[in-house]
């Protein structure tokens, strides 16, 4: 996929990717954005592109933990209540 395959991708299509293909093109993404040098506009496009990126890899991770631990533990309370110390 070359420059303008980062361009023609509208929002919310990083979906399909797998994690491998999103890691790989993130890093080809950071390293232009990285070599971006003078060009202003093009650096906080591909800044606004990178964080794109991001925020998918999170919404994967968070998804995986949830799926990896569907039942989380119950809070724990102090003897003496929840923002208490327990120096007394």
């Amino acid at each position: 996929m070359g420059i303008f395959g980062f361009i023609a991708r509208g929002p919310g299509s990083l979906r399909p990717l797998s994690n491998a293909e999103l890691e790989d093109e993130r890093e080809a993404l950071r390293q232009r954005y990285v070599s971006s040098g003078r060009d202003l506009n093009e650096a906080a496009r591909l800044y606004d592109e990178l964080h794109r990126y991001d925020v998918e890899m999170i919404r994967r991770a968070n998804e995986a933990y949830v799926r990896e631990n569907p039942n989380p533990p119950e809070r724990r309370h102090r003897e003496h209540g929840w923002y208490l110390s327990n120096d007394d």
